[in-house]
C-alpha cells in the first residue's frame, strides 16, 4: 500500500478547514433570519462576507496543492470581500431607524 503524497494531505488540510469555515458561514445565515435589529443583521451579513471570502480562499489554495488551478477564484474572493465593505458603508450611510420607530440621531449634521 502506497502512502499519499504530502501534497494531497495538504490539499485535504485546507479542504478540511474550508469546509469548517462553510459550517460557520451556514450557522450565520440564522442570526441574519432571526436577528431581532438590523444592526445585528447587517453585521451577520458581513461576517458572512468575509467568510465566504475565507472559503473561497482556503478553497483555492487547496485546489492548487491538489495540482488543479482555477485562475479567477482569487478576483472571485476579492470581489465578494470590496462587495461586503460596500454593504456595510451603505448600511452606516442609510441608518437605521430606533426602536420606537423614529430615525437613529447620529449627532449634528456638518
Amino acid at each position: 500500500m502506497m502512502a499519499p503524497e504530502i501534497h494531497s494531505i495538504n490539499a485535504l488540510l485546507y479542504f478540511g478547514a474550508a469546509v469548517v469555515v462553510l459550517v460557520t458561514l451556514l450557522l450565520s445565515l440564522g442570526r441574519v433570519f432571526r436577528g431581532p435589529t438590523p444592526v445585528e443583521r447587517i453585521l451577520a451579513a458581513q461576517l458572512m462576507g468575509t467568510t465566504g471570502v475565507g472559503v473561497l480562499l482556503l478553497a483555492e489554495t487547496g485546489l492548487r496543492r491538489a495540482g488543479y488551478v482555477i485562475p479567477g477564484l482569487t478576483d472571485v474572493a476579492l470581489v465578494f470581500a470590496v462587495l461586503a465593505a460596500v454593504t456595510g458603508i451603505a448600511f452606516v450611510y442609510r441608518g437605521w431607524e430606533s426602536p420606537s420607530g423614529q430615525e437613529a440621531d447620529h449627532g449634528p449634521d456638518t
